[in-house]
């Protein structure tokens, strides 16, 4: 009994973590550089309950480096990796999202500043 209750927990739990991504997903940020930059410097603030989402567009072949700060924060790239504060990959031609949050949700807003590079 004990064994069954655990996995419907667990269950309910990932059902709603799906639940706010997903809401959160129709409300990605697209990151555009300004031109002749191949950096932007996001700054905002996490709410404790949902992640903020942003996009951004690249070709095959670059250096992606993406870095967040802030106390308690973390940043997700859909598909590629999980709870990171900084992360360096080679990109394909495709539109990434990063989802932004707190690592252990806090009850207030946490403040945060994202760097995203791409060469």
């Amino acid at each position: 009994m004990r064994t069954r209750r655990v996995t419907i927990f667990i269950l309910t739990f990932v059902l709603s973590i799906l639940a706010v991504t997903t809401a959160q997903a129709k409300n990605c940020e697209t990151i555009r550089f300004q031109r002749g930059h191949s950096s932007a410097v996001i700054e905002g603030v996490a709410p404790p309950e949902s992640t903020l989402c942003y996009q951004i567009t690249t070709a095959a072949g670059q250096t992606a480096d993406i870095a967040i700060s802030g106390i308690n924060m973390m940043f997700t790239i859909e598909g590629i990796v999980d709870a990171q504060d900084k992360y360096r990959f080679t990109t394909e031609k495709k539109t990434y999202r990063i989802y932004v949050g707190q690592l252990m949700r806090s009850v207030t807003n946490q403040p945060f500043t994202l760097n995203i590079a791409i060469e």
